[in-house]
């Protein structure tokens, strides 16, 4: 905000319809009054009372009022478009202000109309009463009562069967042993022994690891040999 919209606003509290500031002033116009504070001061001229506006004449911008100049500002201060526009508003707020045709008050709304009252409800008519059976009871109009209702009969249990113990499995016969095929498995497992004990004396540099799988394998064998030997 520039110095000379803050002096405008210590001025007047009106609403600022249009303003023009310019280097050497600021032009402001509201609704009742045409401000121009420059550096010499404020001028003030209520719109009621300007006559016209006179500019060129020795660079100065003149308000006129019914006894004399009212406002007088330099023209170079501001753009002449500009200054032609900015008084094109002051024109038709200084004719909208001495016409003093002010809005005409709205009539007053027509009152309301009262509701109608709702229309009024005939009670409605009790209902008939039932009609009375006036016929004799006789004994042939007599409901016959249904037959009781009996349980099915339960089917009787199942005989209990007979418990028959088992007879008890004969084991299996055993296997013959032919001693002649067990002697040779021995014999093939021993065997089995000495040519891994053999082979690990006769290779004494070999790698550990080979010497080891050989040792478990032939061992594992003759084991297993001799296992066999004797099923």
């Amino acid at each position: 905000m520039s110095e000379y919209q803050a002096r405008l606003r210590d001025l007047t509290q009106d609403e600022v319809v249009s303003q023009l500031e310019g280097a050497d002033g600021l032009l402001a116009l509201t609704n009742s009054e045409l401000f121009f504070i420059g550096a010499d001061g404020v001028q003030r001229a209520p719109l009621s009372e300007i006559k016209k506006v006179v500019g060129g004449k020795g660079g100065t911008l003149v308000v006129m009022g019914e006894a004399g100049p009212l406002i007088e500002a330099p023209v170079q201060a501001f753009q002449m478009d500009e200054l032609r526009l900015f008084f094109e508003s002051v024109k038709t707020f200084v004719a909208r202000q001495k016409s003093g045709a002010a809005p005409a008050a709205a009539p007053p709304p027509p009152p309301e109309p009262e509701p109608a009252p709702p229309p009024r409800r005939e009670p409605e008519p009790p209902p008939p009463p039932p009609e009375e059976d006036t016929r004799p009871v006789t004994l042939e109009e007599e409901t016959e009562l249904p037959p009781p209702i009996t349980p099915p009969e339960e089917p009787a249990p199942p005989a209990a069967a007979a418990y028959l113990p088992e007879a008890p499995v004969a084991p299996p016969p055993p296997r013959p042993r032919s001693g002649v095929t067990g002697l040779l498995l021995k014999l093939t497992s021993l065997a089995t022994f000495a040519l891994t004990a053999y082979w690990i004396y006769a290779n004494p540099a070999a790698d550990p690891m080979t010497l080891g799988f050989v040792a478990l394998g032939g061992l594992g064998a003759a084991l297993l040999e001799w296992h066999v030997s004797n099923l």
